[in-house]
C-alpha cells in the first residue's frame, strides 16, 4: 500500500516475469484452532521469496506494517478518514470463524462499465488528488480500463 517501487515492470517483484503469491493466514498461537491474527502475502520469483512491502501512506508510520493486522487496518482507516467497518463486523477473529466454517475460493473475470476497474489500479476517485492517502492505487492511467476499447 503506497509503495509504488515494489510491484510492476522492472519492480521488486517484476511483472514482466511469472511470480507466485503466497499467503499466509497467521494465528494467536499457531495452530489451525487459535484466532486469527494476521494475513501475511509472499512472492516467489525466480526461486527467491520476496516478503511484501511496508506499507508507505501518509499518516501511517512507516517500515511498520507489511501484513494485515487489525492494527493495519485501524491505522489505514484513520489515515484515509474511512469508518472501521471490518473491525465492527468481528475484524480478522471474526473472518477466521467463517474461514474455519469453510470457503471456497472464487476467481471472477468481468468487466466495470462504471468506473473502469480504476479502483484497482489507478487513481480513484479519479476527480481526488492523487497524492492523498489512498487514491493513488496503481500506475495505470485514468483512461484506461474502458471495457469497450
Amino acid at each position: 500500500m503506497g509503495d509504488t517501487s515494489f510491484y510492476g515492470p522492472g519492480l521488486t517483484v517484476d511483472t514482466n516475469s511469472k511470480f507466485t503469491v503466497v499467503t499466509q493466514f497467521i494465528s494467536s498461537d499457531g495452530t489451525a484452532t487459535g484466532d486469527l491474527t494476521e494475513i501475511r502475502r509472499l512472492y516467489v520469483q525466480n526461486g527467491v521469496v520476496i516478503q511484501n512491502s511496508y506499507v508507505n501512506v501518509p499518516g501511517i508510520t512507516a517500515n511498520t506494517y507489511n501484513s494485515i493486522t487489525e492494527t493495519l487496518c485501524d491505522a489505514q482507516k484513520a489515515a484515509f478518514g474511512d469508518q472501521t467497518q471490518f473491525e465492527a463486523k468481528g475484524g480478522l477473529t471474526q473472518m477466521g470463524v467463517a474461514a474455519k466454517a469453510g470457503m471456497v475460493l472464487v476467481l471472477s473475470i468481468w468487466d466495470d462499465y462504471a468506473v473502469d476497474m480504476l479502483w484497482l489500479d489507478s487513481d480513484y476517485p479519479t476527480p481526488a488528488n492523487a497524492s492523498a492517502p489512498g487514491v493513488a492505487r496503481g500506475t495505470c492511467a485514468t483512461t484506461s480500463g474502458v471495457p469497450a476499447t
